[in-house]
């Protein structure tokens, strides 16, 4: 297995130099994510981890002591903070396991107090429909348990190479299962996507923007949002995934431009998985086929 050096990069198997990069995206993109959990555990202080754990039990909740709650929520967001550093300066599996655990908790969390919006969909049944944070989650859970198949363990060259298809796949599938679900979203008028279109109007151009505007505006990303999805898990067009990138970004940026930076600066790096997985993937794309290639010439 090859090895990258600095920062304890071992990603195995296929073109270190090139590896190295992608590594750093993923791990720059994970430490982002760590930095804005940190300010919305330990600063905000108000999350649906936090309503998880004060909510009584017979409603989904675990029903603990306001303390012990408050106490348990700020720890996990100032050991978010020193995670994301330590992705920084060397990602291992003892760190990079604990960020997809805590990813995980808020979806569940979600899941478990009926947080966020919710499909209305007459073919859907209720408890499924509850599920639907799993979908909306999957990229931000899938950047740390990519970054933990890719550069946490170590190997010989063929275990490595096969992570790193396994990565992304799970990467690639992760992506589109978001975009499908946040289409979804946009196509049944989600009230804080129109908030965030109202509120982006009239900051950025001054100017307002009448509620079934936002909504004719809706409608047209979901169905864009819906069919980048499908195109992503159907097709290898790498075009694909640069466009879900540019608009990752464009909608992560989008909480500052609606609610101002100071407010919501976090709300946009917790979303830096929407941006980053999918560079990621199309590089990754690009890097398989080189080491294959490569192989067959020795």
């Amino acid at each position: 297995m090859g090895e990258n050096g600095r920062g304890g990069d071992r990603v195995t198997g296929i073109m270190p130099e090139k590896n190295g990069t992608i590594a750093w995206l993923l791990r720059v993109t994970v430490a982002l994510q760590c930095l804005g959990n940190w300010r919305w555990l330990a600063q905000i202080g108000e999350s649906p981890l936090l309503s998880w754990l004060l909510g009584p039990v017979d409603v989904g909740g675990l029903g603990w002591s306001e303390a012990t709650a408050l106490a348990t929520h700020s720890a996990i967001g100032w050991a978010a903070l020193v995670a994301g550093v330590c992705v920084l300066v060397r990602p291992c599996f003892v760190v990079t396991l604990p960020l997809v655990l805590l990813q995980l908790c808020i979806t569940i969390a979600m899941w478990r107090i009926g947080y966020g919006f919710k499909p209305l969909l007459v073919w859907l049944p209720p408890e499924v429909g509850a599920l639907f944070p799993f979908l909306t989650q999957a990229a931000r859970i899938s950047a740390p348990l990519g970054l933990l198949l890719l550069v946490s363990w170590g190997g010989k060259d063929r275990s490595g190479e096969q992570r790193a298809g396994v990565a992304t796949s799970l990467m690639r599938w992760a992506i589109g299962v978001t975009f499908f679900a946040h289409g979804v979203e946009a196509l049944q008028h989600h009230p804080a996507f129109i908030d965030l279109l109202i509120g982006t109007a009239w900051r950025l151009f001054g100017a307002g923007l009448p509620q079934s505007g936002a909504e004719r505006l809706l409608t047209i990303i979901g169905v864009l949002d819906v069919a980048i999805a499908l195109a992503c898990v159907a097709t290898k067009i790498r075009g694909v995934l640069w466009w879900m990138a540019i608009w990752g970004g464009i909608t992560a940026v989008s909480r500052t431009t609606a609610f101002g930076f100071e407010i919501s600066w976090h709300q946009m790096l917790v979303r830096m998985p929407h941006v980053g997985v999918p560079i990621v993937v199309v590089l990754l794309w690009h890097l398989l086929p080189c080491s294959q290639s490569a192989r067959d010439e020795e």
